[in-house]
């Protein structure tokens, strides 16, 4: 028997750059959340600093907003598609 491949509603490369933002975005809440925890309890754990923390929400943002770039070009070609289908023009 051959398995069906279920069409994905998320490319390979939205896939990436969601990856990338929930891990950005994760790692810089746990950075605040420790870094919280070392001033309420005197902890002396290593935590990201002023230009860390810049750089995990630069790279969340950018990883965002090329998901949602990448998505909306594949939703205007597939309305392009259907459009010519149908015999419409541009």
């Amino acid at each position: 028997m051959k398995k069906e491949k279920k069409a994905s509603k998320y490319s390979p490369g939205e896939r990436l750059a969601l990856l990338i933002f929930g891990i950005s975005s994760g790692l810089y809440l746990l950075n605040i959340l420790i870094g919280k925890a070392s001033i309420l309890w005197g902890w002396k754990v290593f935590h990201l600093g002023n230009i860390g923390e810049f750089l995990l929400l630069f790279f969340a943002s950018i990883s965002l907003i090329a998901a949602a770039l990448h998505r909306e070009t594949a939703e205007k070609g597939k309305q392009e598609t259907n459009q010519q289908k149908e015999g419409g023009t541009l």
